[in-house]
């Protein structure tokens, strides 16, 4: 297979500037602000640098309570704030009456001192809405003491925390509220509340960058302050109705008063679509959108085309009511829409008649958490066909047995939900307000904006409980299942409710070859596969089709183990990747557990040990990643500490494998297939075994893979 080949196939194409990451439907980076009262600019601009490094929000912007007090509109344009002051605030009372109200509406608000002492808020603020009692002073020499709850998810990554003068308060926690962690000298440094959108951070904000005596940058504060900003977060979300009156009541307030009831959202919006179309850079602001509709939309073509673009960009959407019932074509999305997007046929119109809840998942499904009963009243408006496009499946369904509530496998972030949303509060004979029609809206807006992932490993149950307890604790996922692969093999009918998969052995898996033939169907039908030590390893790989067909990205035959000499975190080769997001500390321990060599993969490595070896990898073509440690953290066995990032990193890579979209060619994933890639290619193609340019699966760089990469070289943008 003579290069000359490739040379003579190839086409030329002008070089192209690089530009976007090659993972697609990245999730939307939150917004926030820093709401403070100082005097200091200098220490101001050093909070938001700090915050802004962590590369976790889209915006991070100052707003100064000295000068005037933010209205609620102002605050609601964030996901949530930060609030410190130094000197008097221009009104307290007020401010304090803003942050309430923020928090009632689904803002996240951290509070940090001097709020919390010298300059404290006012109003409502004070009844209902503190943690840490508001006294206290100054305190030299301070660090971290006692970590009251290791898996908290504003504690992931955090190692340490000293200050020379640490102004905090001593005051105790307020009646409800819970300690995570404290100071050295007992102090409370995090505490929550029973409030979703809450949370107190006990140290000064500004750093030993501008001061010497704040918080030292060599310790965590820059990772409490963005845990925590994202631990009071919920999904933002907007209403699209396109409803007529009932009775004078508008139908989307009752639907967006119903879904805030149930405190799984944060700040909700609504827009009627019967005289407006959003457009894509409306609905990018939020993290999820319900459709339902009882007259005609706008542009049904127009709305099916956005709602496309916006699926195929991340956003979650959920489509309910007459907007998933053939009943009326300009009552549901059309153009892009149907066919691919949609998932319930719906049949000619819709069924009527008293109906309930029927069948739901024999595991514990984010779709039905909190759904003790549904009751669909008199009317119970529900699709007249059971059939759905390829790629959806039903969870939940009606007595009837027509479909509730149905996912898909090509989609995670689409759901069809099989009921009209507006309840008995706007017409008798609607679902009943007492049923839990509330909970499956804000269910499926939960399920449309995070992931509902499996850990399917063949090890020890503490083992696996102490994985699947830290991916629970970071809040990243609706849900969070466990399969122990020991003794018996995830059917595919189980394994389709997942977008995504864990999967590592410390013994041999019941069935390597079942499992890895599992596992390549799971990967084909559209979600993604993560794999941790030692399923990588002599140990106890995957076998069947996982090999035979390239679902490896270190090719067989794999290598063997190193369980010795403490590694942390290595080189980071792609800082921009999502695997490497907010990543800033990671030990391996006394074991290390790694691959014993640096084989060359069919794929890219992103993340080093300190030795070279492999610590996070990714696929050329597939929705696929490695991590190059044992998943299993200090809290259970002797493995990587469990203070530093590997819960973080073991999320990021789940998150990516969902939200990726295979692109053949691109060999530096850079979202293009160009010259660049051309170079690599040939260099591959030369060496022929080499897998790096393996597109097919079959572990040599040909002419098979040529025919692929011609392919993707001549339409030059990954999809």
């Amino acid at each position: 297979m003579p290069s000359s080949l490739l040379r003579r196939c190839f086409i030329s194409l002008s070089l192209v500037l690089v530009c976007a990451f090659a993972h697609a439907g990245a999730k939307r980076l939150p917004k926030v602000a820093v709401v403070s009262s100082d005097a200091n600019a200098a220490f101001v601009a050093d909070v938001v640098a700090k915050i802004s490094s962590s590369n976790a929000f889209s915006a991070v912007d100052s707003l100064d309570a000295r000068l005037s007090t933010p209205s609620l509109n102002t605050l609601q344009k964030y996901d949530a704030v930060l609030v410190y002051s130094s000197s008097s605030m221009l009104d307290p009372v007020t401010l304090g009456n803003r942050l309430a109200d923020y928090v009632d509406s689904g803002g996240g608000v951290v509070s940090m001192p001097m709020v919390n002492s010298s300059v404290p808020l006012a109003g409502r603020w004070t009844s209902g809405y503190l943690i840490i009692d508001p006294t206290g002073q100054a305190h030299p020499n301070v660090s971290l003491g006692t970590i009251a709850i290791q898996t908290h998810p504003i504690m992931i990554g955090v190692t340490a925390l000293a200050a020379t003068q640490a102004f905090q308060s001593t005051g105790a926690l307020v009646a409800g509220s819970t300690l995570v962690a404290s100071w050295s000298n007992g102090a409370p440094l995090v505490a929550t509340s029973t409030l979703p959108g809450r949370a107190d951070l006990n140290f000064y904000p500004p750093s030993n960058a501008v001061d010497s005596t704040y918080w030292k940058t060599s310790g965590d504060g820059v990772k409490l302050m963005v845990n925590a900003l994202l631990y009071t977060m919920r999904p933002r979300v907007i209403i699209l109705g396109a409803v007529i009156t009932y009775a004078g009541t508008d139908s989307n307030t009752d639907v967006k008063r119903k879904i805030a009831g149930t405190g799984k959202i944060g700040i909700i919006d609504t827009m009627k679509v019967y005289n407006a179309t959003p457009t894509l850079s409306k609905l990018l602001e939020y993290d999820a959108a319900l459709l339902y509709s009882d007259r005609d939309l706008e542009n049904p073509a127009a709305m099916g085309n956005v709602l496309a673009d916006y699926v195929d960009a991340g956003g979650g959407v959920v489509c309910a009511g007459n907007s998933v019932y053939n009943v009326n074509p300009a009552s549901h999305p059309q153009g892009r829409w149907p066919g691919t997007y949609q998932l319930m046929v719906g049949g000619t119109g819709h069924k009527y008649g008293l109906e309930v809840l029927g069948n739901v998942p024999s595991i514990p499904h984010p779709a039905t958490a909190g759904v003790v009963s549904f009751n669909g009243g008199l009317s119970s408006e529900r699709a007249t066909s059971n059939a759905l496009y390829p790629g959806a499946y039903t969870v939940a369904t009606w007595d009837d047995n027509t479909p509730l509530f149905v996912a898909s496998t090509k989609f995670f972030n689409r759901v069809d939900l099989g009921f009209f949303p507006p309840s008995s509060d706007v017409r008798s004979d609607f679902w009943d307000r007492y049923s839990n029609g509330d909970e499956l809206m804000a269910n499926a807006l939960l399920c449309v904006s995070k992931p509902f992932i499996s850990c399917v490993a063949s090890d020890g149950t503490n083992q696996i409980s102490d994985v699947v307890n830290r991916l629970v604790a970071s809040r990243r996922f609706s849900g969070v299942y466990s399969f122990n692969a020991t003794s018996a093999t995830p059917a595919a009918s189980l394994l389709k409710y997942f977008s995504a998969a864990l999967t590592w052995s410390n013994t041999p898996y019941a069935d390597p070859a079942a499992m890895g033939d599992g596992f390549a169907d799971f990967v084909d039908a559209g979600s993604g596969v993560v794999t941790g030590l030692f399923a990588s390893t002599t140990v106890s790989p995957l076998e069947g089709r996982w090999i035979t067909g390239g679902y490896e990205i270190t090719p067989s035959p794999v290598p063997g183990y190193l369980n010795s000499g403490t590694q942390s975190l290595g080189t980071i080769l792609e800082p921009d990747h999502p695997i490497a997001s907010f990543v800033r500390r990671f030990d391996g321990g006394t074991k290390s557990y790694r691959q014993d060599t640096v084989p060359t993969l069919r794929g890219r490595t992103i993340m080093r040990w300190t030795d070279d070896k492999m610590l996070t990898s990714v696929h050329n073509f597939m929705k696929r990643a490695d991590l190059g440690y044992w998943p299993v953290s200090s809290g259970t066995s002797s493995n990587w500490n469990q203070r530093t990032d590997g819960t973080w990193i073991t999320a990021n890579a789940l998150e990516f494998v969902v939200r990726s979209k295979p692109c053949p060619g691109d060999l530096n994933g850079d979202g293009l297939v160009d010259d660049s890639d051309f170079v690599l290619f040939v260099g591959y193609y030369d060496a022929l075994l080499d897998p790096r340019g393996d597109v097919t699966g079959d572990g040599y760089t040909d002419d098979a893979d040529f025919v692929q990469f011609a392919a993707s070289y001549d339409r030059l943008v990954c999809p």
